[in-house]
Order: C-alpha cells, then sequence, then structure tokens
C-alpha cells in the first residue's frame, strides 16, 4: 500500500492522541482572542532600572464535540479541585532578527475555577449541557481583571503541562503566601487569602518584567496559552494565541496599546524568516519547538540564531545538541534565558561533530518558556535534527529529537593567521574559494631586500619552530616545506595568486604558508620570516 507523507502524519497525531493517558477524544478548545492590556504599578530605581508588571485577558471558546468538565472550586466543604482550565502567559520581543521571551522575575499562572458559558461564539451555538462543564459552542472571555487577581495565580512548576493536571495538596493556594503553619498547609483547602494580598505590591506573582527589557525597543507580542485536561495533541494547535502588543514609555509612565493581528500557535511563528519544526517525546510527554534562522555568509560566515520553545513537556530540557561540522570554526557563542542570572547560564562545548549547550544547575527550560542560542560558524546549514535532553526522570524515553537546520552543510572557505612574523614581515590572504584566486600577500618587507619567497604547503608544521639556533633570532617557522613561490626585487609588498580549481573534493583541504626574505644584517643568517597561515578551501 501507497503511504502519504500527509496520511502518515495523520496516522502519527491519531497514535500520539490515543496514547494520552488522560485523553478525551473531542475535546478542543480554540482561544482566539488576546485583549484588555494593563501594565501594573512601578518599582525599584528610576527608569529604565526599575520593573513593571504587564497582564492581558483572553477569549475561547469549546470547537469540540463534546462539553468539557470544569469543577468549581473551592467545592463543598472548602477543598480545591483540579477540575479546570490553567492559563498561561508569555511576552516576547523580536528585535535585530533574534525572537527572545521577554525576561521576567515572577509569572505566575491563572487557574480558571468557574466557567461561565457566556453564549454562542465563532465555535457556533451554545449548546445545553450539565453543569461543571465548559458546554459546546460556547465562550469565556476573562478581563485582565480576572487574568490579574492574584487569589488565583500559582506557580507554573505545580502544574504538568503535558497531561494538564495539578495538585492542590500541599500546593501553593494550600500554603498561603506567606505559608500557614501546621495541617492547614497541607489540607487541599485554600489558605492564599484576600487579607495577605493585600499586603503585597502591585506586581507580586504577576508577569513581572525590567523595564531595561522594555526599553530595548523591539516590536512586542503578548501570548496566552491554555492548558485543558484531557485533550488530545491533535487538538492543541489552537490552544496558543499571540497578538501585536505595542509598549512604549511616555516619559513618565509604560502604556499599552490595543492587541491586534492574532496568529496561532507559538509566538515564535511569527519570526521573521524563521523555519521552524515540533517535536514531543513519543507517547508520554509534550512538545518542544525548534525555530532556526540562518543569515549570511558574510565573508564565509553563517550567522545561527535558534530559539526553543518548551511548549508543554513537563520534564523539561536540559541540553540542546546540534551536529556541527568538525572543521567549522565558531566564533560569537551566546545564550540567553529568562531569568537573568548569569551564573546559571548554559554552557556551552564542541566534541568532533557535535554542538552541545548544557544546563547548569535546576535552570531548565520548562514549559510556556523560551532560550535563545546563536553562534558564528564558517559552514553552510543543512537540515538535519537536533537533540533535547529530557532535565527530569519520568515516562518517555530520555531525548527529544527535532527536525532543524543545522551548521553541517558546506564548509566555508577561511584564513586563519598562525603566530607573529619577525622584523615586522607579515602576511595574508584572501580567502580560497572554489573558482577563484586567492591572493597571498606579504608585507613590511625591509627595504633592500633582493628576493624572498612565499612558501606553500599541504603539510603545515605541527608546532612553530624556533630558528633562533640557526642564526634568526625571535623569527619562527610554521610551515616545513613546500612549494616555493620567488619574488624578486620588492618595494615593501610581495603578493603571490594562489589558484583555487572549481572542484567541491578540494573542500577543506587546508593549504599552510609562510613567507622567508632575505634581508640583512636584521638576522646574523640574514633571512627572516613571517607569521604563518592557515588557508581552508571553501564552497563560499
Amino acid at each position: 500500500m501507497r503511504i502519504s507523507l500527509a496520511n502518515l502524519s495523520l496516522v502519527t497525531l491519531a497514535s500520539i492522541a490515543a496514547a494520552q493517558s488522560n485523553a478525551i477524544p473531542g475535546t478542543d478548545v480554540n482561544l482566539y482572542d488576546v485583549y484588555s492590556p494593563t501594565i501594573y504599578g512601578r518599582r525599584g530605581p528610576a527608569y529604565p532600572n526599575g520593573e513593571v508588571a504587564v497582564g492581558f485577558g483572553h477569549a475561547f471558546c469549546n470547537a469540540g464535540t463534546v462539553h468539557v468538565p470544569w469543577a468549581t472550586s473551592p467545592t463543598t466543604g472548602g477543598l480545591m479541585t483540579d477540575v479546570h482550565f490553567k492559563i498561561a502567559f508569555m511576552l516576547a520581543r523580536e528585535s535585530n532578527g533574534r525572537m527572545v521571551q521577554v525576561k521576567v522575575s515572577e509569572n505566575f499562572v491563572k487557574h480558571s475555577r468557574v466557567t461561565y458559558n457566556l453564549g454562542s461564539s465563532q465555535c457556533g451555538t451554545c449548546q445545553s449541557g450539565p453543569t461543571s462543564t465548559f458546554r459546546m459552542g460556547c465562550y469565556d472571555a476573562y478581563t485582565t481583571g480576572f487574568n490579574g487577581n492574584r487569589f488565583n495565580l500559582g506557580p507554573s512548576s505545580e502544574l504538568d503541562p503535558w497531561t494538564g493536571s495539578w495538585n492542590p495538596v500541599g500546593s501553593y493556594f494550600d500554603r498561603g503566601d506567606p505559608a500557614v503553619a501546621g495541617p492547614a498547609a497541607s489540607d487541599g483547602t485554600q489558605s492564599l487569602t484576600n487579607t495577605q494580598i493585600n499586603t503585597w505590591d502591585a506586581l507580586k506573582n504577576r508577569g513581572v518584567i525590567p523595564e531595561s527589557e522594555l526599553s530595548q525597543g523591539g516590536t512586542f507580542y503578548a501570548q496566552v496559552h491554555l492548558v485543558c485536561e484531557g485533550e488530545p495533541v491533535a487538538n492543541r494547535g489552537n490552544n496558543q494565541l499571540s497578538e501585536l502588543f505595542p509598549i512604549t514609555w511616555s516619559g513618565t509612565a509604560w502604556q499599552a496599546g490595543t492587541p491586534s493581528l492574532p496568529v496561532q500557535g507559538s509566538v515564535l511563528n511569527r519570526w521573521t524568516g524563521s523555519v521552524r519544526n515540533t517535536a514531543g517525546n513519543g507517547l508520554d510527554d509534550g512538545r518542544f519547538l525548534v525555530a532556526s534562522k540562518v543569515t549570511g555568509p558574510v565573508n564565509g560566515v553563517y550567522h545561527f540564531e535558534y530559539a526553543v520553545h518548551n511548549i508543554d513537556n513537563a520534564r523539561g530540557g536540559a541540553s540542546l545538541k546540534l551536529p556541527l561540522h568538525p572543521d567549522a570554526q565558531l566564533t560569537a557563542v551566546g545564550f540567553r534565558d529568562i531569568d537573568g542570572n548569569p551564573l546559571n547560564d548554559w554552557t556551552w562545548s564542541r566534541s568532533g561533530n557535535e554542538l552541545s549547550f548544557m544546563a547548569t544547575g535546576t535552570n531548565s527550560l520548562d514549559w510556556n518558556t523560551i532560550y535563545n542560542v546563536w553562534f558564528d560558524a564558517t559552514v553552510a546549514p543543512t537540515t538535519s535534527t537536533v537533540v533535547i535532553d529530557q532535565a527530569r526522570v519520568g515516562p518517555g524515553a530520555l531525548s527529544v529529537v527535532v527536525p532543524a537546520e543545522v551548521p553541517n552543510g558546506a564548509l566555508s572557505a577561511a584564513v586563519a593567521s598562525v603566530g607573529t612574523g619577525c622584523f615586522g614581515l607579515s602576511l595574508t590572504s584572501t580567502r580560497p574559494v572554489l573558482g577563484t584566486t586567492a591572493q597571498i600577500t606579504t608585507s613590511g618587507i625591509p627595504a633592500g631586500t633582493p628576493l624572498g619567497a612565499t612558501i606553500l604547503t599541504l603539510t603545515p608544521a605541527p608546532a612553530p619552530i624556533d630558528l633562533t639556533v640557526i642564526g634568526m633570532p625571535t623569527c619562527f617557522a610554521y610551515v616545513l616545506d613546500g612549494v616555493n613561490e620567488v619574488w624578486l626585487n620588492p618595494v615593501s609588498t610581495a603578493q603571490v595568486p594562489l589558484v583555487v580549481p572549481n572542484s567541491a573534493p578540494l573542500i577543506g583541504v587546508i593549504v599552510g604558508t609562510q613567507s622567508i626574505s632575505i634581508s640583512p644584517p636584521l638576522t646574523p643568517l640574514g633571512f627572516i620570516t613571517s607569521n604563518g597561515a592557515l588557508l581552508m578551501i571553501g564552497a563560499q
């Protein structure tokens, strides 16, 4: 039987949905609006070194074929229930070719513990149905006043975003803030009270953001992520929504404009010029989205940008491992998380044909979070896969494999200077690109020099050789032997062309070069040497 790629994708998604431990077929909640932005207060030093909190509302409807269970909490006896939606918030910024999650010091999620079934919606006619359910075709809408109510805001770390489950016993709501003493902190009854909340400033537990993150400029997006217990993963494409979110400093206060231009899915779907792919941990845990953007080459160097969004993976990510051409040169390697603490930044290393970014301490990539890495490389991108190791034990595989652009394509031509010359003699070269002629230039040739040579070899010296012992103090040899391109009676510079055939097998070949001149009486022997250079032949 012939199976198309589209059919195979549907089969795969259906398998994942069927295997979810708590999946309820027909469950499909559609998040369709983000609105009502609010800037909460301000604290700290003068602008732009303080903090503000940002909040926004949202609207959603039941687009499925079943009524979704939704129990009001607290229930009879005051016991909290898990059967309700959880809402996560994110502010992202695109600037200078990079899409990042704006750094936050606090960013709690909303527990939507009451359903209203406000009426018919774009999902259809609001149907009648059992109490304690979000009924088919109905919608609910929450202003920032609802979403910003701290009585219903709890830590995202307490949720399992894959199943949508939450244990109220011993939770933040159960303990209170400050935490109560004794059995009341773990009896499943809410100890967090409005009396406690009224002692807080206007920012606590909301999306607290450093002003320095907002004052950088760029395009800001507000994202809402709705977590619904029992929703099959195949129906979760409409659980996230981002909207353009203007935010400006008036000179005395921050002002929020009206959100517009909604786009479903991860906010990374808005990243201009990016390539995006998503994968989850088999049948057992949620998804990571890896977005990449590659620009260049500029003088043979490509710039690689990655943004990794943990959408709903409960175990979190502890690494990002990319295939890397073993001969690629790397520069300008960087990492960004959202906590502003440089002491827990992920570290990077390369080994053979792999580039790894590894979490430190407990700084895992958890759900509703985007981390970024970037670097420059002398290699073109190609399509392959990256590996994200899981941060915590749990069901499923140890790693998640996601398709992505990676730095493992054709090598770029590159030139690397080796060591230093003596008595001012120096050597430079243009890049040896296939089908071109590289120009090797020797500069700083002393006046009166009758001749010299540029040596070209395929076997550079493994280590510099000190030439003091043969009467050339402060001079070193960086090549052992090779072809000598002689230049006569130079003025102050000499140039030697290196013709590079347009032949793919030459990619990655390294040519070593160094110049030597007869320039008495600078050394007892009468010779001086330049620095060396390694010329790697490349495709571009």
